[in-house]
């Protein structure tokens, strides 16, 4: 008797619900929709244009583009293999960051800032 009132009651309870269960499908057609409308406004069209019939591809530019991909592949191959010590740096120059200790005098040549440092003992 109880296991009955307490399925009419869930039952109840569920038609009462307003949360909607995720439709992951859905979300992504809506997400595809949205960003197919920000294309559209950034190329400021309307609708997306209508496709044109597929035309066959002149034989100019086959041979053309089946020649450049030949001779990239020759380059590769006539290349040699990338050295790893070109990669990195062949002198090494450090730039200290930090500001001087107390005590430590900083000079500034003329050329550099537009003021001397106070207490160097070259400023005049």
């Amino acid at each position: 008797m109880e296991l009955a009132v307490l399925l009419a009651l869930l039952g109840a309870a569920r038609a009462l619900s307003t949360c909607r269960s995720l439709d992951l499908e859905a979300a992504r057609r809506k997400r595809i929709e949205a960003v197919r409308g920000q294309i559209l406004s950034k190329l400021r069209l309307p609708a997306p244009p209508a496709e044109p019939p597929p035309w066959p591809l002149p034989e100019e530019v086959r041979a053309l583009y089946n020649s450049t991909q030949e001779l990239l592949r020759q380059r590769a191959k006539s290349r040699p293999p990338d050295d790893p010590d070109e990669y990195y740096a062949k002198e090494l120059h450090r730039f200290p960051m930090e500001p001087p200790g107390e005590g430590e005098c900083v000079c500034v040549t003329p050329g550099s800032l537009p003021a001397w440092t106070p207490g160097c003992p070259d400023a005049q």
